[in-house]
């Protein structure tokens, strides 16, 4: 695809960015050198946070204004300012084009992306844990409003989506696909250390590991699987950008927890295979997160997306192995990927197909729920404990991430994770059990709400 004819027009793509971290600071990075798209509003819970994002993204600051009403935001609008504000509602009016929900927090996610729907604005949702909850709900209302929902290149899920929807146009048989988690797994063979997100780990028995065993390559990776297991194998910032790619695509887990093995990039085509072929796998069509074990002078996967084809000429594919493609041990499997997830750097094509094209990124999304993230205990819970979220990755001490076939809410029904934070424990959780609707009281919130619609549009066919 040439780009620069993709994208040629006279239009200059108005974004409204909400959320002023790392994601909202690279697309206002890139909105200052692109001559096709302007993001003139920075919106966070702390107003001098969104202008500090202008000013981190070369912008002057005597033309960033802060806006704590309506009124305000008009008046710096007509007059060329940069917006930067601590609500949507300030600047619903104004003649933007696309919002750019990124703020990383599910309710306020939920907000944001109805209310600017309703106000007439796409939008491109970074923020993947309001979207593994009314994801189907917010596509179908961004149709009933003329407008579109989707999610964003530098986003694992949209590069995903991509990725498999160009293999099936391609007409491969996808045997699997999925990403590396976030933080590889460094093996330094002089220390017997594994270095995971910045902390060392003793790690010996790699060195007896490191190549897969010739009779029983799933034996090695057990084995490793165990060795590395004082270092988290799965997180739930992987299990929610999975439960998406599967509500877009169709595609579905292996296993609830996913198998989330500890693999060395060439060793990807020959495990995430199915079972028939010496892999884990027991179909095809299977999501899947892996862990990246390489030596620090190997290339990072760096988060990136792939999906594993079967290979169906034999002479083509052992050419496309001698070009340095990755295949199986067998030749019977092999994986085509992407190693980049850029952030907000690569947001704006998502951007500019949506406002000049009409087209989703990545060419699919959510149009009805098939999988939601769930959440089991992995500890006992006692009545009366309020579940909390926390840090970067959004986790919930003491539950751990799961994908399973989506249901409404009700009593015996596994509760969305995200509907989670600030509920309250109504009787005792033992240790491995799913957290059901009986198990806590949900707080009062507006992705609830969504939920509560959504359920009603798509299990009794009545949205009001």
């Amino acid at each position: 695809m040439n780009y620069l004819q993709h994208f040629h027009t006279t239009k200059v793509v108005e974004v409204c960015i909400a959320g002023a971290g790392d994601f909202g600071r690279g697309v206002l990075r890139q909105a200052r050198q692109m001559p096709g798209l302007s993001a003139r509003i920075a919106i966070d819970i702390n107003p001098e946070k969104a202008a500090e994002a202008f000013r981190h993204a070369g912008f002057p600051s005597t033309k960033i204004m802060v806006c704590h009403s309506t009124s305000d935001a008009e008046d710096a609008w007509q007059k060329g300012f940069f917006i930067a504000t601590a609500s949507f509602d300030t600047v619903a009016a104004l003649p933007f084009d696309i919002l750019v929900e990124s703020t990383g927090i599910p309710d306020v996610g939920a907000h944001y992306a109805e209310a600017a729907l309703l106000a007439g604005k796409h939008v491109g949702i970074a923020t993947k844990e309001t979207e593994s909850v009314v994801g189907p709900y917010l596509t179908r209302l961004a149709e009933d409003q003329g407008r579109l929902f989707t999610p964003l290149d530098g986003d694992q899920p949209s590069l995903l989506i991509g990725l498999v929807t160009w293999a099936k146009t391609l007409g491969f048989e996808i045997i699997s696909a999925g990403k590396s988690s976030e933080y590889d797994f460094i093996w330094d063979e002089a220390q017997g250390t594994v270095t995971c997100n910045g902390t060392q780990y003793d790690a010996t028995e790699i060195a007896a590991l490191w190549k897969l065993d010739d009779s029983d390559a799933r034996a090695t990776v057990k084995s490793r699987g165990e060795a590395l297991s004082a270092i988290p194998q799965i997180s739930v910032p992987d299990l929610c950008e999975m439960v998406n790619v599967a509500n877009a695509t169709g595609l579905q887990p292996d296993l609830p927890e996913f198998h989330a093995m500890v693999l060395r990039t060439i060793e990807v085509p020959t495990l995430l295979d199915t079972q028939a072929e010496g892999g884990v796998l027991k179909g095809n069509e299977r999501l899947e997160v892996f862990n990246c074990l390489r030596r620090p002078d190997e290339l990072s996967f760096a988060g990136g997306v792939f999906v594993v084809v079967r290979c169906e000429d034999p002479h083509v594919w052992t050419l496309l192995r001698d070009k340095g493609h990755v295949l199986s041990r067998s030749g019977n499997s092999a994986m085509v990927y992407l190693p980049r997830h850029l952030l907000g750097l690569e947001a704006p094509i998502s951007l500019l197909d949506v406002v000049l094209n009409g087209l989703t990124s990545g060419g699919g999304h959510a149009t009805t729920p098939k999988f939601d993230l769930t959440a089991r205990a992995t500890q006992a819970i006692k009545a009366g404990q309020r579940l909390e979220m926390k840090g970067h990755h959004r986790h919930i001490e003491g539950l751990r991430p799961e994908i399973h076939p989506a249901a409404a809410l009700s009593d015996d029904a596994k509760v969305p994770f995200y509907l989670l934070p600030g509920a309250e424990v109504i009787r005792d959780i033992a240790p491995n059990q799913p957290i059901t609707l009986a198990d806590v009281t949900l707080p009062p919130s507006r992705l609830h709400k969504l939920r509560l619609k959504q359920d009603k549009l798509f299990y009794t066919g009545d949205s009001q």
